[in-house]
């Protein structure tokens, strides 16, 4: 369980909490709401005694942002023990992510209550602990400047709910990362690296500060105020030997 990460520590030590937890009461134990950084430092550090079961759910299949459970080994885990309850906005249309989520915070609801955020047509549908249903149910009068009332989603709808991408190739001298974030973001090669240099960007929900690193297909870039995207696949070569990628980026 090492890692040099104060913050990374400290998540580390509340998971070893949670087992406790289950140890000594035998019941199930869940988190808040994670961080993909914070699942993959559990992943990587954290070793589970044998009497105990991890599962993880954000609701619906494809979240991110997940709630971590920890179950006694007897106990069989069900997407359903999870807290969590998907709350619906409709008529939002023009609004985007960061309007949905910042109103819902603007109630003073803490981040780590709250999970991915779906849109689904003119509605949005926000994951959030069941704790935190009924505050957001009443208080929640707008979004932007539009008027909402929001409700709870019928399950027909989370069934549905993915993430949205779009999709478009980019031509690169190399497959560094500071030849990447300089295509996708549409900056010149000297200010990518300065992003990395400054912790800006993230590979695999890690901060990366070093621009010579390859990047591979199935890397997920954060570029802070740029947004996320996915190195999909190598696509080819150009006549002048450039590579050709494939890249999803998060809508």
């Amino acid at each position: 369980m090492k890692t040099s990460n104060s913050v990374d520590r400290e998540w580390l030590s509340r998971c070893d909490d949670f087992v406790q937890s289950v140890l000594k009461y035998k019941k199930a134990k869940f988190s808040h709401f994670i961080s993909p950084h914070e699942l993959a430092v559990f992943g990587t550090h954290y070793r589970l005694p044998v009497d105990v079961v991890c599962m993880t759910y954000g609701g619906v299949d494809d979240a991110e942002r997940v709630v971590l459970g920890f179950f006694p080994d007897f106990d069989t885990p069900d997407t359903s023990d999870f807290p969590i309850t998907p709350v619906m906005i409709e008529n939002i249309s023009g609004c985007n992510h960061r309007d949905v989520l910042g109103s819902v915070l603007g109630l003073g609801i803490k981040r780590e209550m709250i999970g991915d955020i779906y849109f689904n047509g003119d509605c949005a549908v926000v994951m959030c602990e069941t704790s935190a249903k009924d505050y957001i149910l009443y208080n929640l009068k707008t979004v932007g400047r539009k008027k909402v009332e929001p409700k709870e989603c019928p399950h027909n709808i989370t069934c549905q709910l993915k993430h949205e991408f779009r999709e478009f190739d980019v031509i690169v001298a190399s497959l560094r990362l500071d030849a990447i974030v300089s295509a996708v973001a549409g900056m010149g090669r000297s200010e990518s690296s300065k992003h990395i240099l400054q912790d800006n960007v993230n590979v695999n929900f890690t901060v990366e500060n070093n621009p010579d690193k390859k990047l591979n297909p199935g890397d997920v870039v954060s570029i802070r105020h740029h947004g996320r995207f996915v190195v999909e696949d190598i696509v080819g070569k150009t006549k002048k030997d450039r590579t050709v990628l494939k890249i999803k980026k998060y809508i």
